[in-house]
C-alpha cells in the first residue's frame, strides 16, 4: 500500500463551516485519505512518501466544472467576437479539420496548465474524446470526458456512439476517468437526440454534460423553435430526470433557477468566458440564495483565455458585487466553494473530491502564501480570492501522487508537449 503524509500545513478542508487548521496534517493510502487534521506526534520514517508543506495552503484539488480542453490549440484564434460568429465564422471550421493526434497533444497542454493551476480534476467536452481519455490517463489528472454532440450528425456524434464510448471507457479506464454524454446545446441538437440522451443516460447511469441559456439569442431561438424556455424545454424531454451539469446558465428568470435547484443541476459558472465573449451576466447570487449547486469552469482556452480556477474564483467574487452594486454578494468563502466542493457537486463527485475527509481521494493543492502580494494574511479565504495567483501553487496531486512541484511535471515531458502542440495549432490555423 503507498503511503503519503503531508505535514507543516496550514489547511482548509472546505468542509462546511470548517475552519482553517494549522500546524495541519494530511496522510493518504493507496490514493484515500485517511486522516486529516491537527499534526501528530509519529516517526517520520513510516510512510513512502512525505511533503513539508512548509507552512503552505493545503486545498481540496480545485474542479474545472466545464471546459473544452484540447480548444488550447486555438487560444488567441480568434478573440474579440460574439460567440455565434466566433462558433460558425472561426471555431467550428476550424475543428472541422481536427485529428485525434491534434486532440491528444491540445488536451495535454491543458492538463499542464491546469496543474500548475492547482486543478485536479475537470468536466471536458469536445471531439475526439477517445484522444481526450489517453491524454487525461496518460497526464494521471482526474476527468469527466464527453463526445459533443451537434444536429449535423456524423460517425462521431450520433448517440449511439457516444454512450457505447462511454461505456467503454468506464469499462476500460481508471476510476478517476468518468465518461458523460455531452449533447451540446438545445438549440444545437434535436429533440429526437435531446430524447435520446436522455434515456441512454437514465439506463445506464451517465450524467449529462450541455450547454444551457448562454446567449439571449439561443434562448431565443429555443423559444421560437419550441414555444418554450429552455430549462422547460429539457425538462419535457426528459432531459432533467438524469444528472445534469449545465454550463453558463446566464439568461434564466426566477421559474427556471427554481427548476434547476429543485432538480439539482449542477451549473457550471464561467464568468470569464461570459465576459469576453459578452453573453450577460449570470443570476448567481440568485442562484445561491436559492439553493442551486453552483461551480465554476473556465470553458475552453479559445474563450478565456486561461485555464485558471483562482483566476475565474476572484472573477465571480468581483463582477456580481459591481453588477448587483452590493459587496456582500458572492463573498470569498462561497467563491472558494464554487472552485472546490461546489464544483464536485455540479459534476456529481462530491462523494469522491471537493473537500478534504477522511474517504475521500486524496486530490489536492498547495499553495503557497510567503510572497508579498499574500501579505500580510489577515483572512485565509479573501487571501486566496482576492490576493493570490495561479503561480503561488507550488504541488498538485491527485490520488496522492504529485504531478506537478515548483515548475516541474515528474510524470509528463512538458517541453515535448508543448512543442508538439504548437505545430497541431500551427497545422490548423494555417490550412
Amino acid at each position: 500500500m503507498a503511503t503519503l503524509r503531508v505535514h507543516n500545513a496550514t489547511m482548509l478542508t472546505m468542509c462546511d463551516g470548517a475552519e482553517p487548521i494549522h500546524g495541519a496534517e494530511l496522510v493518504s493510502v493507496d490514493g484515500v485519505i485517511e486522516y486529516v487534521g491537527p499534526e501528530r506526534d509519529q516517526p517520520g520514517d513510516g510512510f513512502d512518501e512525505q511533503i513539508d508543506a512548509g507552512g503552505a495552503v493545503l486545498l481540496p484539488g480545485l474542479v474545472n466544472a466545464h471546459t473544452h480542453l484540447a480548444m488550447t490549440l486555438l487560444r488567441g484564434f480568434a478573440d474579440d467576437m460574439p460567440l455565434q460568429e466566433w462558433l460558425t465564422e472561426k471555431i467550428w471550421p476550424t475543428e472541422a479539420g481536427l485529428v485525434e493526434e491534434d486532440v491528444y497533444w491540445g488536451t495535454l497542454l491543458g492538463i499542464l496548465e491546469m496543474l500548475r493551476a492547482g486543478v485536479t480534476c475537470y468536466n471536458d467536452m469536445y471531439h475526439y474524446p477517445g484522444a481526450g481519455v489517453r491524454a487525461a490517463i496518460d497526464g494521471g489528472i482526474r476527468a469527466l470526458p464527453s463526445g459533443v454532440l451537434l444536429q449535423f450528425v456524423d460517425e462521431r456524434r450520433d448517440v449511439s456512439s457516444a454512450t457505447e464510448f462511454a461505456l467503454q471507457t468506464r469499462e476500460t479506464s481508471p476510476e478517476r476517468i468518468v465518461p458523460m454524454l455531452g449533447p451540446h446545446a438545445p438549440y444545437s441538437c434535436t429533440p429526437e437526440m435531446l430524447t435520446e440522451v436522455a434515456e441512454a443516460a437514465l439506463e445506464h447511469g451517465f450524467s449529462i454534460h450541455i450547454h444551457l441559456s448562454e446567449t439571449v439569442n439561443e434562448v431565443e431561438q429555443v423559444e421560437q423553435q419550441t414555444g418554450m424556455k429552455p430549462v422547460a424545454y429539457l425538462e419535457k424531454l426528459g432531459v432533467l430526470n438524469a444528472h445534469v451539469t449545465a454550463a453558463h446558465c446566464v439568461h434564466l428568470d426566477d421559474g427556471e433557477i427554481a427548476v434547476l435547484a429543485e432538480r439539482g443541476v449542477g451549473i457550471a459558472h464561467c464568468p470569464t468566458s461570459n465576459m469576453k465573449l459578452a453573453s450577460g451576466f449570470a443570476r448567481v447570487p440568485d442562484m445561491l440564495e436559492r439553493g442551486a449547486i453552483v461551480g465554476l469552469g473556465t470553458d475552453g482556452a479559445s474563450s478565456n483565455n486561461r485555464l485558471d480556477l483562482l483566476g475565474e474564483a476572484r472573477m465571480a467574487a468581483l463582477i456580481h458585487k459591481g453588477y448587483a452594486g452590493d459587496p456582500r454578494v458572492v463573498n470569498a468563502r462561497q467563491a472558494l466553494e464554487m472552485a472546490t466542493i461546489g464544483a464536485a457537486r455540479a459534476i456529481g463527485l462530491q462523494e469522491t473530491i471537493g473537500s478534504l475527509e477522511v474517504g475521500k481521494r486524496a486530490d489536492f493543492t498547495l499553495v503557497s502564501m510567503a510572497e508579498a502580494h499574500n501579505q500580510p494574511l489577515h483572512n485565509l479565504c479573501s487571501q486566496l480570492i482576492y490576493a493570490a495567483e495561479a503561480g503561488d501553487v507550488v504541488l498538485t496531486a491527485v490520488d496522492g501522487v504529485v504531478l506537478y512541484e515548483r515548475g516541474a511535471y515528474p510524470h509528463l515531458d512538458a517541453e515535448r508537449i508543448i512543442a508538439r502542440a504548437n505545430e497541431s495549432a500551427m497545422r490548423l490555423t494555417r490550412s
